[in-house]
């Protein structure tokens, strides 16, 4: 890892900005070329000439248009791949919503408890930008975004939020049902919300694409290029994969859970990926399992046998042969084979561990849920009958270290919610993976 990309939005101001950084705050020995920057675009810079397993500084210099000098702002942070042997830790949310049943104060609070854990990177698994469902947030107004304009508003203002971390955290996105880059909404044409949608991600998001230190999708899409939405990098001794199951599914899953398809092509990569890596720990990201439970997409362990995931229709009789011609196996063998480690997924709004196989099936809680106290009725309407099972609102902190991969449950409390059993930042539940 020699580069970075960091993106700068101003939602009001234009003018030119350049980049300082380097090993310590107190000598940002290198500097970026300035850029002009227009109101409400973002703007990409590429910070060069990194070394692995560092810290950098960093600090934003900007000349608004008009003015006669530029203003320096505040330094900040960020950490570069770190080497194998190194221990790191990484943080992972899931479903923010951010509609009529989230608590936008609590799920600020949620992000401020990210921030003090200084992660070397936070992972959002979706079900976060909400364009196919609402066109606004915190609204109850059942409404896909009817145009591009309402689309890129709502990513611009989630980049808000995600801003009180990412000046110093890296953003990973995976893809939700709720983002809109659905194969189903696809009409032939760039008129359309999957489009719109996965525009508006590639636009203010600094997504990963295939090159010496990503793996991915290089496939040229109409309209939108390289989508950069499954891809997979190595940190420490850890593989990451990111999935996304819903830009080759034609049709919904309510209809049939075979129609829910990662697609050949990216069920080839996921393969190869795992097959090529020496890595101690691989883990898997995504939204939900490849089918699900009840036409909903819905489940964990419960839901693992079935449709892509797992190769049984619901009677419990094989289907994979028939449904995939040609593929080697379901996708859980083909995790089981190459001994991944976990697969954090989200969708069901609670925090829910098992395991299957020796794998780890991880429910990412929800960082923003106003109501606490919801998981036992999730657990039982969306089919969790094992494993721990408990309420958001929190994120997940997840240490790769000497004595292997540890997961902890950090829950977010407001100031008004905390009482003497229930305090913010307390961990809930943890769990570890010994070093193989």
């Amino acid at each position: 890892m020699s580069t970075i990309t960091l993106k700068l939005l101003s939602a009001e101001q234009s003018g030119q900005a350049s980049v300082s950084y380097g090993l310590s705050a107190d000598q940002l020995d290198q500097q970026s070329s300035a850029q002009p920057l227009v109101a409400g675009s973002s703007l990409a810079f590429i910070l060069g000439n990194l070394s692995a397993g560092q810290r950098y500084y960093y600090r934003v210099n900007f000349q608004a248009q008009g003015a006669s000098s530029s203003v320096a702002g505040a330094i900040y942070s960020f950490k570069t791949a770190a080497p194998a042997g190194r221990s790191f830790s990484f943080t992972l949310q899931a479903d923010s919503h951010l509609d009529e049943n989230s608590d936008l104060e609590l799920y600020r609070r949620t992000l401020a408890n990210v921030l003090a854990d200084s992660p070397d990177f936070h992972i959002d698994l979706g079900d976060t930008f909400m364009t196919e469902k609402h066109s606004d947030p915190l609204s109850a107004v059942l409404q896909m975004a009817p145009d591009e304009a309402t689309v890129n508003r709502r990513y611009v203002y989630e980049r808000g939020n995600f801003g009180l971390i990412s000046h110093s955290i890296p953003l990973f996105l995976v893809n939700g049902n709720h983002e809109g880059e659905l194969g189903w909404l696809a009409n032939g044409s760039a008129q359309n919300l999957s489009v719109w949608a996965t525009q508006a991600r590639q636009r203010h998001f600094a997504n990963p694409k295939p090159g010496i230190f990503y793996r991915g999708d290089s496939l040229q899409e109409p309209w939108v290029g390289e989508r950069a939405a499954w891809y997979s990098w190595q940190w420490g001794d850890a593989l990451f994969i990111v999935l996304d199951p819903f830009w080759n599914s034609l049709a919904q899953a309510s209809k049939d859970g075979w129609n829910l398809t990662l697609g050949e092509r990216q069920y080839r990569w996921l393969a190869d990926t795992l097959a090529r890596s020496t890595a101690s720990y691989k883990l898997v990201f995504i939204h939900n399992l490849v089918g699900g439970l009840d036409g909903q997409m819905r489940g964990g362990v419960e839901a693992a046998p079935f449709f892509e995931w797992g190769g049984k229709n619901l009677d419990g009789s094989d289907g994979f042969a028939t449904h995939r011609p040609g593929w080697a196996m379901p996708i859980h063998a083909l995790l089981r084979q190459y001994k991944v480690s976990a697969v954090f997924h989200g969708h069901d709004h609670l925090y829910a561990k098992q395991e299957l196989d020796g794998i780890v099936y991880q429910e990412v809680p929800q960082p923003s849920a106003a109501n606490t106290s919801s998981g036992p009725s999730l657990a039982k309407d969306y089919h969790y009958s094992s494993g721990t099972l408990l309420s958001s609102s929190g994120h997940l902190r997840v240490t790769v270290g000497p004595e292997g991969l540890s997961s902890e449950y950090v829950r977010a409390w407001l100031p008004k919610s905390e009482t003497a059993v229930r305090k913010n930042r307390q961990v809930d539940d943890r769990w570890l993976v010994s070093r193989p």
